[in-house]
């Protein structure tokens, strides 16, 4: 007998059914996928309900050894070829305890003094000492005076780093400067270099894709890669791992060397620069030989670039008991300027320099007489909050210039006792050789200058790296 009721299985419940089975379907398949894209499970577990907890431990990573490399000896190039040639062994100062020095195992650098040509028997080291051993630091030097280089070469060693910033130097007739990498890694490093001129940047070809071997060290000519640049400045930047770059600047004053500098790098661009450790000399000394023949690049100057973007920048000239002068100079973006220097005073002074766009900035200056001078390039200085070693030199009269950037005074605490440091200004005082302590609660920045009446140069103050932090892993 045919009935009018309607089963519950009828037509409704089928199409409900029916679109509840297809949700379940999709959601399963779009579990399926979240799995195969290699999701957390328990992203996926969490679409039938919360999952387990997922346990987490703090993990402290190894400590790895703290690590600097030297300039080891003073670079040019031989006039006979495009070999770098260097002279003699350099000196290590080194502050800290428990140190490894460990010679680079490959360079390319010719020994000046050998008659077959053969490569420098000490070759720049690298100083290493355990994370738990305390500050680290070191500073190599090296005076010399033969036919081809001559003046006092100075440089904090510094740590390795994948961007490096050189400001300084130049490729115009008699004048060298020796771009030097070292790898003091155990992996191939790949190089690539960045240079700017006068006239803005500069196509360079031959700094692109340079490999630096492990453990080795390669040199080229910046006249290379900026043929007669009065104002090159260079970035350089390395994949993988990192390197310590410098420049070795010397200068030849017709037939007779006459100036030795070596430069480190500095920090990436910023809109507060500070540049500390610089002297020049009073104007009765240095305008006369000024005024010589060949010597327009006896006298101060700044040299300026804004990489990016067009500024401007104010630059404080700030000396010991003097009021500060202030400079402002428009930066045309990627172009470099070298402002003169030398009608704002003399002694130990100090550059703070602000802008509007980030910018790099080092400082030249010279001493000397008639008969000899020596030249300085000094670059841009790290920030320093906390404690921090560094190692002092021999080759002449040495002082620690302290900066203090903020618009309070502050004291800073020298191998112990207190040294206050004036707003916006600088603070002196001589050092010995061998290895001091400084210490700030606030920001502060430091150099060293070492210079005599013929020889000058500087060392940068270096932070401590700061210790690795904790990391957090899920373990499931």
């Amino acid at each position: 007998m045919m009935s009018d009721h309607t089963p519950q299985h009828g037509a409704r419940n089928l199409a409900l059914r029916t679109i509840t089975a297809i949700v379940s379907t999709l959601l399963l398949a779009f579990s399926i996928g979240l799995v195969a894209l290699g999701l957390p499970v328990g992203i996926v577990n969490a679409f039938d309900g919360l999952g387990p907890p997922i346990a987490s431990v703090e993990v402290v990573p190894a400590e790895p050894d703290r690590m600097l490399v030297c300039m080891g000896p003073a670079l040019s190039f031989g006039s006979q070829s495009a070999s770098a040639v260097g002279y003699g062994p350099a000196t290590e100062t080194i502050a800290g305890s428990d140190t490894t020095v460990t010679p680079i195992l490959d360079t390319s650098v010719v020994d000046g003094f050998s008659l077959e040509s053969a490569l420098i028997a000490e070759p720049p080291v690298v100083v290493s000492q355990p994370v738990d051993s305390g500050s680290l630091a070191a500073s190599s030097s090296q005076t010399l005076n033969n036919l081809n280089v001559t003046g006092l070469a100075t440089s904090e060693c510094q740590i390795p780093s994948r961007e490096a910033w050189l400001v300084g130097g130049e490729t115009t007739v008699g004048r060298q400067t020796a771009l030097s990498l070292i790898n003091p890694s155990d992996i191939p490093a790949l190089v690539d270099i960045s240079v700017w001129g006068e006239t803005g940047p500069i196509v360079a070809p031959l700094g692109r894709g340079i490999l630096v071997a492990p453990m080795s060290q390669r040199v080229l000519s910046v006249a290379g890669l900026a043929p007669e640049e009065r104002s090159p400045v260079l970035r350089v930047t390395s994949a993988g791992v990192g390197i310590v770059a410098a420049l070795h600047y010397s200068i030849y004053r017709g037939l007779e060397a006459d100036g030795l500098s070596v430069m480190g790098s500095q920090p990436g661009p910023s809109t507060e620069r500070v540049i500390t450790g610089a002297y020049s000399p009073p104007e009765e000394v240095s305008g006369p030989i000024r005024g010589k023949d060949g010597y327009q690049d006896f006298g101060a100057i700044v040299r300026l670039l804004s990489p990016d973007e067009d500024t401007r920048a104010q630059v404080t000239v700030a000396l010991v008991g003097a009021e500060p002068s202030m400079i402002t100079v428009d930066l045309v973006a990627g172009e470099t300027k070298d402002l003169l220097l030398d009608e704002f005073g003399s002694g130990d002074l100090a550059l703070l320099i602000r802008s509007s766009a980030p910018v790099v900035a080092s400082i030249r200056t010279s001493v000397g007489t008639d008969q000899r001078t020596d030249t300085d390039w000094a670059g841009s200085a790290p920030l320093i909050i906390g404690e921090t070693a560094f190692a002092v030199p021999a080759g002449g009269e040495a002082r620690i210039s302290l900066v203090n950037p903020g618009t309070e005074d502050i004291s800073v605490s020298l191998d112990g006792r207190d040294v206050s440091v004036p707003a916006r200004s600088l603070a002196t005082r001589p050092v010995s050789p061998g290895g001091h302590q400084l210490s700030s609660t606030l920001p502060v920045y430091a150099g060293l200058s070492l210079r005599g009446e013929t020889v000058i140069d500087s060392v940068m103050v270096l932070p401590t790296p700061e210790r690795q932090g904790s990391v957090f892993v899920s373990v499931r």
